[in-house]
């Protein structure tokens, strides 16, 4: 599972279900239970049906919340750094 469309088709994974969502978040948002579990079934059933290899397929769901969230969710303002200056993890 994926939500970095151009890097895992740069790897060329033998298959790979792609959720169009925040890095970090392709299997949905935090407390989510249902959407969560759609997300993985979706994905468990495109892999079974993927024939080619290096094939990714779109899951059909879509991140909560307001559409365009794309455009600030990595910004440096919405992006915590560290002293080093590098973004911080977890």
């Amino acid at each position: 599972m994926t939500s970095a469309w151009d890097i895992t088709a740069s790897v060329c994974p033998p298959r790979a279900a792609y959720f169009h969502a925040p890095l970090g978040h392709q299997t949905g948002a935090a407390g989510d239970a249902a959407g969560q579990r759609a997300i993985v079934r979706a994905a468990l059933e495109a892999a079974a049906a993927m024939q080619t290899p290096g094939s990714i397929v779109r899951i059909a769901s879509t991140w909560p919340g307001e559409p365009g969230w794309e455009a600030d969710a990595y910004t440096p303002r919405s992006t915590p750094v560290g002293p080093d200056g590098k973004p911080r993890r977890g």
